[in-house]
Formats: structure tokens, C-alpha cells, sequence
């Protein structure tokens, strides 16, 4: 392909104007909606007006190294999406034009209004003959070298603060490793841990269009790990780390952070700062501010007030807040349960603390996603997450959690969109965001749309364990059955000890007819799941000897016959009749998964084993009482 042109921000087309550095489409001034891959190809074919753009060149655009996704039909639908919203076809085109095997091209004219010397026919840069050959080189080469002597006039002028790498990029990544707690004590973790927290939160939240900030679970994996600036930064895919120590003592905190720039490992800045713990929601603004500067992201006056919060906080709700986020990260269901007790006593400390409500909220749901009774818990997390939301309207965790429970209990599927799109909109760097609008999308059928937001999920939290199954689920979901094999064999290289993904496993080898593997990867989520209970490991003995059905009928008779010492989810019957063959029992199960709001049920629509169910009425009338979209 040959050489871009000089960068532009607007491009004009027909009765169309692309905005290339917000990324939006508007057609005469309205906003035009377009998926992020669609806009990526426009993107490319406007810079290249007229000429062809390979099929090569979108894939190494879009979908990089070994990224997950069927090319041929992910490619097909970006641009399939890109001339539906052009009102483009392929047999007659006014705009994108096909050549066959070989790419794309697009053949209107093209205006650059903030160029006005640039207005470029299609074909201007096809067709060029040796004369104007060697012009457009010696004006190449002239522009060239005063852009080269304008770059080193603003670096000297702007000074020694950044190496200007990244000074006018469209967005940078920062990871916030965990800050160091330099009392020695073990017990004093959670303050460390929640400021490391906080400032990913907020950073996270800074301006989402230049800022993306890697997740708390991939960055805490770098604890004490000894790794520099530039391995951290190849590893997570970032510009710049930020790390930094914390002592207390007494009611007083000292906090020390430092910047590196990750290219070079340059020590871009450096900041102490020293406050009283009700005073330290304003620490939070300042570092943030400072990183903000260091990296030259411009804020906004809402942010800046966000930033500068009107009240103090009550140092022992803060202290407790800190405590809730230290279990809640450590995700057991006994931590889970600690964490909700933290986040009360917070709430009573200080009834308007808002993040506090809205990490309550958050551990609710998790208490729902380890399997304990959903009723009870789904109305606290709503109630918490509304009044978190009521306190602080810029609360991106509030309004994904508060979609969770639009999505998974009242199956309000347009009222859980707007939150999530709120929620990303407030804070594009909230993996959790992302992670259940995946989620969300793929319950739809919409598989292109979950696969994208599940990577950006994976974009910003690369080491996460539950984002990385979330993959594989969605894959699964479009019955893409070797791409999640393959996702799941790398997440069990990396820990063969998490559930889900064992479960999402025995999902897949059920799809694909390979029960036996479905019945053991089962056994083993459950083998786990409980802590090794040796019924789990007698249960495998059964299979290994007597095959995959006489293990499953044992554990569905076991199961009946004793009951479960706790709330047992209708699902897991559900896995085993399946299983067995047995369809009325297992759409039984599935009405009494219903009843309770079980969150697998939102996926009865593509989960493709019960494709043989479709057409019993039982199971017609579960789907109607989930109240899909049209």
C-alpha cells in the first residue's frame, strides 16, 4: 500500500462526514452508528482514497498476532455493517467498492475541510506519472523536514516532561502497579492495595477517548515481581507505569508515586504527598491530575470537579471502604460475605459515601455468581447500586451493576443497554463494562458486537481470569466450538484451578457430541468448586469405570435423594438430563432456573444444546417469559 498521506482529522463524503480522531460518522450532522471494526475499515480506505486496500492489511489492523476471531466473516461483516449504514451495496457502489480476493477500495471523492489543499479525487494518488513523481517527492521531502523542525521546536519549547512519543497519539494505555506498603505489616495490605485501587478507578474514568487504563486483576499480578518499566509495558501493552509506596501513621498517610515512560524507561516525574485520611478522596484527585498533566491529557471541567470532591470523608468509613475492596479482591465466597460487612459498617460511618454503596452492590452480585440464592440477593444489589448512582451520577461501576441486574433479573433488555452504555461511556477502561455488555450482546445473537467488547474487556485486564472465559463463552455462543476449544486450552496453561473455565468447557464438548470429555470437565467444576469434596473424586472413579452416563445418574439420584446442603442451582440438573437424554426433566429444571432468575437462563436463546428443546412448547413459553427484544 503506499504511503499514507499527511494525517487529517475530517473526511467528507457525499452527503457523510467522518470525525477520524472521535471515530463517529454523522450524515448530514446526525449521528450515524457504526461498530468499532466497520469505522476502522472506513477509517483505512479514506486514508488511502482510491487505491486498494488489502484484505492483509485490515487483518493486521483490526485483528492483530493471534487474535481470536474467524477472519473471513469477521471481515465480511465490518464491511457488510459499513455499507448497510452507507447505504452502499457491493453490485452497485457509490463509496466501497470489491476486488475480488484481493481488498477494497473506496471511489467517491473525498474532502478534507480542515485541509482545503487536500481535496482528493479517488484516483489522484493511482495514477502518476515520472514528472510528478519527482515533485511529490521534493514536496514530500520537504514537508517531512518541517514537520520534523516543528516536532523538535515543540518538544524544546514544552520542555523536558515527556519524550513526546505519545504527546499526540489518539490514546494511551498506563498500568497502576500496586503501590508498596512500606509499614512492614501485612495487615496494613488493604490501604495500599485500595489506593492502588482507586486510582486505577479513577484514572480509568479520566477521558475515555485518550486514556485507557489496564484493570486492578492484570496489574496486581506484578506485585513484588521484580519485572522493569519495559517488560511490564510489552507484557500488558502499555505506554506508561505508575507505582508508588504508602506509609501510615496514625491518621496520617504519606504516598510517594512515580511515572515511567515505558519506550525508553525514562523517569518522566515524580510526587510526594502527605494528608489526613479524611482528606484522602482529594490525594486521589491530585495524583490523578498530576499523571493527567505528565501525559498531556486535557481534562474537562466536569472532570476537573469530579475530581475535587465538595465534602471530606469520614476517615472510618474510608478506613472500612478500604477493608470491603481488600476481601472483595480476593474473591472466595467467605471474603465475599467480609467484604459486604466492610462495605455496611462504611455506609454507617457515612450514609452518603457513594462508592461504598457501590462495591455493596458489586458484592452481591458476585455472591450470585458463586451460586448463592439470587432472589434476596439481586433487589440489595439494585437498591445499593441506585442509591450509589443517586450520590455520585459518575459512578461507572454503579451503572454496570445496576445492569446486571436489569439484565439478569428483570430482563429489562433495553434499560440494562443504557446502563452499560453508560457505564463504558463514563469509564471506557471498565473491563467489568465491557465483560457484561459482552455478555449481554451475545444473549442477542449479536456475536460480532460480544466478540468485540469482550476483547476490548481483554484489552484492558489482558490477565483475567473470569474476562478470558468470557471469551471463550462468546465464541461458544456462536458455535465457533474450535476457536473456544483453543481460548480454553490457553487459560488452563496458565491455571488449571478456576471453575468456569471447566465449565465452559463441558459446555463446549456437550455441543460438539463428545460427552465422556463434557462429563469429566463437569466433575471437575464441581470438583473445585466445593473444595474437594471426595464424593467429586468417587463420582470420576464412576466414570473412569463404568463411563460418563452411570456418573451422571449417580450424581443426579445423589442429589435428589439427599438434597444439597445449600442452595442448589437448577442448571446444574439441567447440565446432567441434558446429558442423559432426558428432555422433559431437563426442561423442568429449566422452568425452575427460570422461576429463580438463574443468570444462565438469558442464554436459552443461544445456547446451542438446546437446539432439540426449540420446538416443545414448555420450552417456547420460558423463552417468552424472558421478554427478548424484537
Amino acid at each position: 500500500m503506499a504511503i499514507s498521506t499527511a494525517p487529517f482529522e475530517i473526511a467528507q463524503f457525499g452527503e457523510f462526514e467522518a470525525d477520524l480522531r472521535s471515530r463517529e460518522l454523522r450524515r448530514n450532522h446526525t449521528s450515524v452508528r457504526l461498530p468499532h471494526q466497520s469505522f476502522e475499515v472506513l477509517a483505512m480506505l479514506l486514508e488511502h482514497p482510491g487505491e486498494l486496500v488489502t484484505r492483509e492489511d485490515i487483518r493486521k489492523r483490526l485483528w492483530p498476532g493471534d487474535t481470536f476471531v474467524d477472519f473471513d466473516h469477521g471481515l465480511n461483516n465490518a464491511v457488510n455493517r459499513l455499507r448497510e449504514a452507507l447505504g452502499d451495496s457491493a453490485e452497485a457502489p457509490r463509496f466501497v467498492e470489491t476486488l475480488p480476493r484481493r481488498g477494497y477500495r473506496f471511489i467517491a471523492e473525498v474532502r478534507r475541510p480542515n485541509r482545503p489543499d487536500r481535496t482528493l479525487p479517488p484516483t489522484e494518488l493511482t495514477f502518476v506519472t515520472p514528472a510528478r513523481r519527482r515533485i511529490g517527492r521534493l514536496m514530500l521531502t520537504a514537508a517531512l523536514i518541517g514537520f520534523v523542525i516543528l516536532s523538535i521546536a515543540t518538544v524544546y519549547l514544552a520542555g523536558p516532561r515527556i519524550s513526546g512519543n505519545h504527546a499526540h497519539a489518539e490514546r494511551v494505555k498506563l498500568a497502576v502497579l500496586p503501590f508498596e506498603n512500606l509499614s512492614g505489616q501485612s495487615e496494613e495490605d488493604y490501604l495500599s492495595d485500595g489506593l492502588t485501587d482507586e486510582l486505577i478507578t479513577q484514572l480509568g474514568g479520566l477521558e475515555p477517548a485518550h486514556l485507557g487504563v489496564i484493570a486492578r486483576t492484570s496489574a496486581m499480578q506484578y506485585r513484588r515481581s521484580g519485572k522493569g518499566a519495559r517488560q511490564v509495558g510489552n507484557e500488558l501493552g502499555v505506554d506508561y507505569v505508575l507505582e508508588g509506596t504508602v506509609m501510615r501513621e496514625g491518621n496520617l498517610v504519606r504516598v510517594a508515586v512515580k511515572l515511567v515512560q515505558v519506550t525508553d524507561q525514562t523517569l518522566l516525574w515524580t510526587g510526594s504527598y502527605d494528608r489526613n485520611l479524611d482528606h484522602i478522596q482529594a490525594l486521589h484527585g491530585e495524583v490523578v491530575r498530576d499523571v493527567a498533566r505528565r501525559i498531556q491529557v486535557q481534562l474537562t471541567p466536569q472532570r476537573q470537579a469530579i475530581l475535587s470532591p465538595a465534602r471530606p470523608v469520614n476517615p472510618d468509613a474510608y478506613e472500612a471502604f478500604l477493608k470491603g475492596i481488600y476481601f472483595w479482591n480476593r474473591f472466595t465466597n467467605p471474603d465475599l460475605h467480609k467484604s459486604v460487612e466492610y462495605f455496611q459498617l462504611a455506609i454507617e460511618k457515612d450514609p452518603n459515601y457513594a462508592p461504598a454503596y457501590a462495591s455493596l452492590a458489586a458484592s452481591y452480585a458476585n455472591l450470585v455468581e458463586f451460586g448463592e440464592p439470587p432472589m434476596d440477593l439481586y433487589l440489595k444489589s439494585e437498591e445499593a447500586a441506585r442509591r450509589a448512582i443517586e450520590l455520585d451520577g459518575a459512578s461507572s461501576q454503579a451503572y454496570a451493576t445496576l445492569a446486571w441486574s436489569l439484565f439478569y433479573y428483570h430482563h429489562d433488555w433495553k434499560e440494562a443497554q443504557r446502563d452499560l452504555l453508560r457505564a463504558i461511556e463514563l469509564n471506557s477502561s471498565n473491563s467489568y463494562a465491557h465483560m457484561l455488555y459482552a455478555k449481554y450482546l451475545a444473549a442477542l445473537g449479536r456475536f460480532d458486537e460480544a466478540r468485540e467488547h469482550a476483547e476490548r474487556a481483554r484489552q484492558m485486564d489482558p490477565m483475567s481470569l473470569p474476562v478470558n472465559v468470557v471469551v471463550a463463552q462468546v465464541l461458544f455462543y456462536a458455535r465457533q466450538y474450535d476457536a473456544a476449544t483453543k481460548q480454553l486450552g490457553k487459560l488452563l496453561e496458565v491455571d488449571r484451578n478456576f471453575p468456569p473455565t471447566y465449565w465452559t468447557l463441558a459446555h463446549v464438548y456437550e455441543a460438539m457430541g463428545k460427552q465422556n470429555e463434557a462429563c469429566q470437565s463437569m466433575l471437575k467444576t464441581f470438583d473445585l468448586g466445593s473444595g474437594h469434596v471426595p464424593w467429586f473424586t468417587q463420582l470420576e472413579n464412576v466414570r473412569l469405570r463404568s463411563g460418563w452416563r452411570a456418573a451422571w445418574a449417580q450424581w443426579i439420584k445423589a442429589t435428589l435423594d439427599i438434597g444439597s446442603p445449600g442452595y442448589l442451582q437448577p442448571y446444574y440438573l439441567v447440565e446432567g438430563y441434558l446429558d442423559l437424554g432426558h428432555d422433559e426433566e431437563a426442561i423442568a429444571w429449566l422452568v425452575k432456573a427460570a422461576e429463580v432468575h438463574d443468570v444462565e437462563i438469558v442464554f436459552i436463546n443461544v445456547d446451542p444444546r438446546f437446539d432439540r428443546l426449540r420446538v416443545n412448547p414448555r420450552f417456547q413459553e420460558i423463552v417468552s417469559s424472558l421478554h427478548f427484544p424484537d
